[in-house]
């Protein structure tokens, strides 16, 4: 979504809305991949009806209507430690669950509003948009502990964020630990994603290839981050953004304008309608 499908705005444009709309009147079946949640992913396209979604970077599966059809949760005691690693950083962290919630631990909002009025960008305009005031719930710690221990909140993932890049390398150095049970990640260069291990956002697209009997070297993928790495490495038609990184961008067949000049409508229309 954010620097493929969103604008600068976080918005999904109408040009966007309606070459998709076109996509799927010819035949093709349009899934949403995302690192956000789905309840997060609803309010920047404005009612659009994809015939699927992957959220929090493929550890939710859900379908055309929002049923919950798959899910990876991480292991308890290793958010319960890592809870305990990012509260002593003065960063921004969500903890995402199976239900669409982003939580927030309430002895850390004081702090983390600060951090995320000051920041002036595109992704700090999007968090206070988007999550901090409209999706994140905040409880006491020792609440969300017990939530977790009992099993009443399944943690899907952990999003970390800072304004500064560099802020977040020692953050992941310490994540790391952890990597024999999560796989750590990023959606761009101002976070940290931390999901089960072995998920990503091409695994939770085989779901659909499976439904739908569609092979992979039928599917077309549109991304620009890290986390999309595997999705376009699997797919038949990788597509990247020209806003995304070298890195990237090795991985694409295509390349699609920038995602504040409508880059996805721009291509649907123009090299994949047009063509037949």
């Amino acid at each position: 979504m954010d620097g493929t499908l969103l604008n600068e705005q976080s918005q999904m444009t109408e040009a966007t809305k309606e070459a998709c709309r076109l996509l799927q009147a010819s035949g093709c079946k349009l899934v949403l991949s995302t690192g956000r949640t789905y309840a997060s992913a609803q309010l920047p396209i404005g009612g659009f009806a994809f015939d699927g979604y992957v959220c929090s970077n493929g550890a939710t599966v859900l379908e055309a209507d929002g049923t919950l059809v798959q899910h990876a949760a991480l292991p308890l005691e290793m958010i319960q430690q890592a809870v305990h690693t990012l509260r002593q950083e003065p960063i921004y962290y969500e903890l995402h669950d199976t239900e669409s919630n982003r939580w927030m631990v309430q002895e850390d909002r004081e702090r983390i509003e600060t951090l995320i009025e000051e920041d002036a960008s595109v992704e700090g305009v999007s968090l206070r948009r988007f999550s901090f005031y409209e999706w994140s719930r905040v409880v006491p710690l020792a609440e969300m502990m017990q939530r977790i221990a009992t099993g009443e909140s399944k943690i899907v993932k952990l999003f970390v964020w800072h304004p500064v890049p560099e802020a977040l390398v020692p953050v992941r150095e310490q994540l790391e630990r952890w990597s024999d049970q999560a796989d750590i990640t990023s959606s761009g260069k101002h976070n940290v994603e931390v999901i089960p291990k072995g998920v990503s956002k091409w695994e939770g697209l085989t779901y659909f290839c499976r439904k739908w009997g569609i092979a992979p070297e039928q599917v077309m993928a549109f991304g620009d981050a890290e986390n999309d790495r595997e999705a376009l490495s699997n797919v038949g038609f990788p597509v990247v953004m020209e806003n995304a990184s070298p890195a990237i961008k090795e991985l694409a067949r295509f390349i699609a304008p920038h995602h504040d000049e409508d880059g996805v409508a721009r291509f649907i229309r123009e090299r994949v309608l047009a063509d037949g």
